[in-house]
């Protein structure tokens, strides 16, 4: 029995989406596919636009056989922490045999040769990274410029300049090169796909295509659009959940929905308690400490912030850490002690019982399906993940109320969907 791992977001589930899963296991000649998926907080640094159990029925009634959560403090970081904590997660399943993702290129040589350069870290490489950082980049822009210029020097991948700079800037190229550098670190025998990304790309806002982005749909929902257009680039069970989710209040949810509540934290916190927050470094929380002397919406705070140092998603995501508490200490024990610490069930497929067997039989972490049974067997660490995780999910909660005032249920209420 064949299982692919997908990575996702979900945000919502769209037609690219979609269309990504009928290929994973079409490819790979899979019979179950199992998602990693963000909970309610996601790797732009915001909140998701629809819950994480409303996203995670629409991922299952649309070809996912079981849906696990990546926790808070990967899901909200950097690519490369993001990437490795999803795909350690999935490789300590001990179920998976494929991972298929999403790609600009959807070549998977290209982007493998890629990862084993940043893996190996050649000497001219780092001669270049170093350089680039120098000029003020930051070390993402610095390190894709220094790939740029490595590739080209030394003729590899037989691609230009310009098509190499566009290759590694692609937002999901760059996560495919980040899963491609985890397997190698992990020396995992699982095989990757890269399947080339349809219609409109990442960022784009173009709704003139089907398969247009996840983006365009969450700026529709943010003009108030109708939302018979939205329809034109969902599957209809996944549409017709967001439709509902929204008909009871319960979204969409952007990140100035929590401009009071960030305003709260920066001006409560103390430069200590910020600095020790994740990603919080090179002084960005006195420039956030200014901006919320003058600005109130998130959106103008981090239009202050903004530098070349300080890119938008940086800030974002740093903003996000402050406003739930994530500190550097209990991430880097997370990160030294195996990165994700239990398995989260979100939910699966009735007929997908099988499956559950062979991970509960071959997994090496604990398995949580009810969260209120699980805390007492937990061990010190994997207890503050979870509690963590419980905190956010509470927060987001809050937000919820905070913009439609109605209540959600909890980590602890909330059962494991099953459809």
């Amino acid at each position: 029995m064949s299982t692919v791992g997908i990575i996702a977001e979900y945000n919502p589930f769209h037609n690219g989406h979609l269309y990504q899963l009928q290929q994973a296991k079409k490819i790979t000649e899979s019979e179950y596919c199992v998602v990693v998926m963000s909970g309610n907080f996601v790797q732009r640094g915001e909140p998701s636009i629809v819950d994480k159990w409303t996203r995670t029925k629409m991922a299952l009634l649309n070809g996912a056989d079981l849906v696990i959560e990546l926790p808070v403090h990967f899901s909200t970081s950097s690519a490369e922490f993001f990437s490795f904590a999803s795909v350690k997660l999935l490789s300590d399943l001990g179920i998976i045999d494929n991972l298929c993702f999403g790609s600009e290129l959807g070549d998977t040589y290209k982007l493998k040769e890629i990862a084993s350069i940043l893996c190996n870290e050649p000497s001219q490489f780092k001669t270049k990274l170093s350089e680039h950082l120098k000029n003020g980049s930051s070390f993402a822009t610095a390190r894709s410029n220094a790939l740029t210029d490595y590739l080209t020097e030394n003729a590899i991948l037989d691609t230009n300049k310009e098509e190499l700079t566009n290759l590694i800037k692609s937002p999901n190229n760059i996560l495919g090169i980040e899963y491609m550098k985890a397997l190698i670190k992990l020396n995992s025998t699982i095989k990757p796909y890269a399947v080339k990304r349809m219609g409109a790309s990442y960022h784009s806002d173009d709704i003139n295509d089907h398969l247009c982005s996840a983006t365009a749909i969450r700026k529709l929902l943010r003009n108030s659009i109708a939302e018979n257009t939205i329809n034109d680039f969902m599957p209809e069970s996944a549409f017709e959940l967001l439709e509902s989710a929204i008909h009871r209040n319960e979204c969409p949810v952007f990140f100035d929905d929590c401009s009071s509540l960030i305003n709260y934290k920066l001006k409560v916190s103390t430069k200590d308690q910020m600095e020790n927050c994740i990603d919080v470094s090179e002084g960005i929380e006195n420039r956030f400490r200014k901006a919320v002397i003058n600005y109130s919406t998130i959106s103008d705070i981090i239009g202050y912030t903004r530098t070349r140092r300080y890119p938008i998603s940086r800030i974002q995501r740093t903003l996000l850490h402050i406003l739930l508490s994530l500190n550097k200490e209990d991430f880097w024990g997370f990160v030294n002690n195996g990165f994700v610490q239990y398995v989260k069930i979100l939910g699966f497929r009735k007929d997908s019982r099988p499956l559950l067997k062979l991970v509960k039989d071959n997994c090496n972490l604990p398995i949580i399906s009810n969260v209120k049974d699980s805390i007492g067997y937990l061990n010190t660490i994997q207890k503050k993940m979870l509690e963590d995780e419980i905190k956010c999910s509470d927060i987001y909660n809050i937000i919820i109320g905070n913009k439609y005032g109605v209540s959600q249920k909890n980590d602890y209420s909330h059962q494991v969907v099953i459809v």
